[in-house]
């Protein structure tokens, strides 16, 4: 196990705070839900987190060449030591949205997906590992199709043993009027990752399957019974966003848009979108449109919001957003070029669920740039969120 992976978690109760300058470090005093910061390990890039029905959050990050997982019982405050999810191979960490992406099925199975790390010569294919004993051990690491040169890799799974990942690549037949754009494919289990079937194009009601070639994707099955994938999509050089919804065992597909900023654009933003779920079922998409960051929600079948960081900053990246379930709504976020090696700050604004702002907002500090934030909402009614930022 590598030394950086050693060091001690630690979570700061921090930023609940004021309209616009420094932190405070309590809780709210108008009793909104506080925000606090789960700090990685440092050099960890990624991070993606997901919380089970029993409460136990699950988390995978990136660090040096590898996916690490780990769990936590009590919202981040302390963590299991971490188990290596890739026990061979090396995992792309390159751009700051490319990394590791974990999904949870049946009977506490923990499926992650990832894409091999590029080099000159090395063809990138789409990997696939499981954990059947709680995060303990990770199975060998297998291919999830036979096309290489992918990206865009997500997974969603469910409690009935389906298992599905989505990724894009250029093939044959793309328009060369849409230049940096890529077909979009899945692959399927249905018997909790044991085997996979065959790679498919996606079919999609009414649209091509475009899909912008370096922004990543999120992928969710919900409660009713369907399989949602949200994606910045390259159709006639439109960059604008998607959400894919269909039956969970079916390549059928039904886009809904997410936002109408009809971004036009011949090369790609290199910044996908993030796709959440409140426990109320409500789903939360927040994407980065023309350089700055919104949200929207899916309300009666649309998405009607359009939600701006407080400041409406250029150089807006990034974004994530997730919502408690008792009408609030966390956006996170980073200031600062996209560039890998170079820094950028990550900041952080509270809404209602109709999208207005609340006033409370926070600098939680300075991450590289190669990486991006998550967060959660934690059991405790607290907000969480996940960065090396400080």
């Amino acid at each position: 196990m590598m030394g950086g992976t050693r060091r001690r978690w630690t979570l700061i109760a921090l930023l609940l705070v004021t309209s616009g300058s420094g932190a405070s470090i309590h809780g709210a005093a108008d009793g909104g839900p506080a925000v606090r910061v789960v700090h990685l390990p440092e050099g960890a890039l990624v991070p993606d987190a997901t919380m089970d029905e029993d409460g136990v959050l699950h988390l995978v990050y990136g660090l040096g060449d590898d996916a690490w997982y780990v769990h936590s019982a009590d919202n981040g405050r302390t963590f299991s030591a971490p188990v290596r999810v890739n026990t061979a191979g090396k995992v792309t960490l390159k751009m700051g949205e490319r990394g590791p992406k974990l999904a949870l099925g049946r009977g506490g199975s923990i499926h992650v997906v990832w894409a091999d790390q590029w080099s000159p010569g090395m063809k990138v294919y789409p990997r696939y590992s499981r954990s059947r004993d709680g995060g303990r051990t990770f199975e060998s690491p297998r291919a999830l199709g036979s096309l290489w040169g992918i990206d865009g890799l997500t997974t969603a799974a469910d409690s009935e043993g389906n298992v599905v990942a989505f990724f894009h690549q250029v093939t044959p037949g793309q328009p060369l009027a849409v230049p940096e754009a890529h077909r979009l494919y899945l692959v399927r289990s249905i018997d909790d990752g044991a085997t996979f079937g065959a790679q498919e194009r996606l079919r999609i009601r009414g649209m091509d399957d475009l899909a912008c070639s370096m922004c990543m994707m999120r992928a969710r099955i919900t409660a009713d019974g369907n399989v949602c994938l949200a994606l910045r999509v390259a159709n006639d050089n439109i960059r604008d966003f998607f959400l894919l919804r269909g039956p969970k065992r079916e390549n059928d597909f039904a886009p809904l848009r997410v936002n109408e900023d009809h971004w036009e654009l011949k090369t790609c933003p290199m910044c996908g979108p993030e796709l959440t779920v409140d426990p109320a079922g409500r789903m939360l998409c927040a994407f980065m449109s023309r350089h700055r960051v919104y949200w929207s929600a899916l309300d009666d079948g649309r998405f009607t919001l359009h939600v701006p960081t407080p400041a409406a900053e250029d150089k807006e990246i990034y974004p994530a957003a997730c919502g408690n379930g008792k009408g609030h709504v966390l956006l996170v976020w980073q200031v600062g070029p996209m560039a890998v090696g170079r820094t950028a700050v990550v900041k952080w604004g509270l809404y209602g669920r109709d999208g207005v702002f609340t006033g409370k907002q926070g600098t939680v500090g300075v991450s590289t740039s190669g990486t991006k934030a998550t967060a959660f909402a934690g059991t405790d009614g607290v907000f969480y969120i996940v960065t090396t930022a400080k």
